[in-house]
């Protein structure tokens, strides 16, 4: 991990500080969440029963200043499930001071302790300040991603 950086994951205390940061990242990705959705999400993040949606805080200090959520699910080319970093957020004060690669690092921990086969992600194809780290910890691949909307809100 980065030196002073330390990542975990969320406990009940972090409820103000990650709703400020999940709206913060909605609004950059120009996002409109449903409150019930963020409340959902809060409440799974800190259901220990919940393995198939997981979270990290990053902090500095007692500070949460960045976060992750991933998704495990089966896959179909091996019998170890699949990590998917759906979402990764640091606070705009914040970058350049190592907690994005952190919390990947911290993924990628959880990761290989759960014995997941990978773990991917995906960002938007004008954010280039996210592909300068991503290019630097991990491979990009050629896949295209196609959506197909079932049940808008």
């Amino acid at each position: 991990m980065t030196a002073g950086v330390i990542v975990r994951q969320p406990v009940a205390g972090d409820r103000e500080a990650f709703l400020a940061l999940w709206r913060d990242y909605c609004a950059f990705y120009q996002a409109e969440v449903p409150e019930r959705a963020t409340e959902t999400l809060w409440r799974r993040l800190l259901d220990p029963a919940d393995t198939g949606l997981r979270g990290l805080i990053a902090c500095v200090g007692d500070a949460p200043l960045g976060f992750a959520t991933l998704v495990t699910h089966p896959g179909t080319w091996s019998d170890r499930p699949v990590g998917y970093l759906e979402d990764l957020f640091v606070d705009g004060a914040a970058r350049g001071q190592g907690l994005g690669r952190a919390l990947i690092a911290g993924c990628a921990e959880l990761g290989r302790e759960e014995g997941w086969l990978r773990l991917y992600w995906q960002t938007g194809r004008d954010n280039v300040a996210a592909q300068a780290l991503y290019d630097r910890v991990a491979t990009r691949t050629d896949w295209v991603r196609y959506e197909l909307q079932l049940n808008p809100r």
